[in-house]
């Protein structure tokens, strides 16, 4: 058992949410990721892929309260920091890959989240995890936002840190904002790849818009 789930035994339900907002707090303003979102559709449809706890998707659902989402992630214990009010308004989807979510009926996305899952994927396997992604969406126009981490400063190694060794991720490893542009624009090239500000507002926080226009005719 990692020490993330040990402190959730510990603390229960009740109190994990709590207390994991405030270790998260130390290394990410959700605020101000929020804040470099585009404008959405005030009914706008979310894909948050690996979301976790459900944090990101927290703060756009108070700010977009029409809005609907679904989340998927590899792990089996999902939406734990989604309030009450909110989760009704998620679909959990726990232990699915894009693969097996591509086979499923599902509604067009106005917008995919990718927060802070690429530096929890091999470098050799980023590629593959963006194919897996473009089959999902099927040339549907939509928008694309990746947020990570900036490898060079103290606060990323901190995060690298309680990644590696508290969370217990051997495949952790960074990547820059740079990199992840290249990425996209690699796997999508009719895409529009922009950065935010959120780089020089939360340091070492990026976030990366990739518009994907429709490809049917």
């Amino acid at each position: 058992m990692n020490l993330g789930r040990l402190a959730r035994a510990v603390l229960g339900e009740r109190w994990f949410p709590v207390i994991g907002a405030r270790y998260r707090a130390f290394f990410v303003d959700l605020e101000k990721v929020i804040d470099s979102l585009p404008p959405l559709p005030d009914q706008a449809n979310i894909l948050d892929v690996g979301g976790g706890d459900g944090a990101v998707l927290n703060v756009i659902l108070r700010r977009y309260p029409n809005a609907r989402a679904t989340l998927i992630d590899l792990a089996t214990n999902l939406g734990g920091s989604l309030d009450p009010e909110r989760a009704n308004r998620v679909t959990l989807l726990p232990g699915m890959t894009l693969r097996e979510y591509q086979a499923m009926s599902r509604p067009r996305p106005d917008l995919i989240v990718v927060s802070d899952v690429l530096h929890h994927i091999p470098p050799a396997a980023r590629p593959g995890f963006f194919a897996d992604l473009r089959a999902v969406i099927a040339g549907a126009r939509t928008v694309l936002f990746v947020k990570d981490v900036e490898p060079g400063s103290w606060r990323a190694m901190a995060g690298y840190l309680a990644d590696r060794y508290i969370s217990r991720d051997p495949n952790v490893e960074l990547i820059g904002e740079r990199q992840v542009r290249d990425l996209l624009s690699d796997v999508f090239p009719a895409a529009v790849v922009r950065p935010t500000d959120l780089l020089t507002r939360d340091r070492p926080n990026y976030s990366v818009i990739c518009d994907l226009p429709s490809e049917k005719s």
